[in-house]
């Protein structure tokens, strides 16, 4: 005849004493990454959401599939830190100050936002004006 193995002993003891319990520190949760490719999306779209403020054409991809054009971005990360440089371009005329400022608070905001990585610099090179091609009708 053999015992009853006391409870909380043995192989399924143990499991199903620790499966109840779930950690609160992050260091026991595990661990999440992002490639530099996932931060230059991210940051394509946030600077799209800027007004006055476009993406470079001129690509070949714009140019034989008709697509919009896309906001040049290349991210360095270290760690939770990220540099940032973007290239786009702006409506004419208004103040490029204005909007470039704009464009890196709104950049470094969203950034923050949705990857959690702190935005140490954004350099922004406007590659072009871009001017209202449509006429206006004049009342003579």
């Amino acid at each position: 005849m053999t015992a009853p193995a006391a409870a909380g002993t043995g192989l399924l003891g143990k499991q199903a004493a620790g499966a109840g319990r779930h950690s609160t520190r992050a260091e026991d949760r595990g661990r999440t990454s992002l490639s530099g490719k996932v931060v230059e999306k991210t940051v394509a779209r946030a600077a799209l959401e800027v007004d006055h403020v476009h993406g470079v054409s001129g690509g070949i991809a714009t140019t034989v599939f008709n697509t919009d054009p896309a906001v040049d971005v290349r991210a360095t990360i270290d760690g939770h830190l990220v540099q940032l440089r973007v290239k786009v371009e702006v409506d004419y005329p208004v103040s490029l100050r204005a909007v470039t400022r704009e464009l890196r608070r709104h950049v470094s905001d969203r950034v923050h936002q949705l990857c959690e990585l702190t935005v140490t610099d954004v350099d922004v090179q406007v590659t072009a004006l871009r001017q209202d091609t449509e006429q206006v009708r004049r009342v003579r």
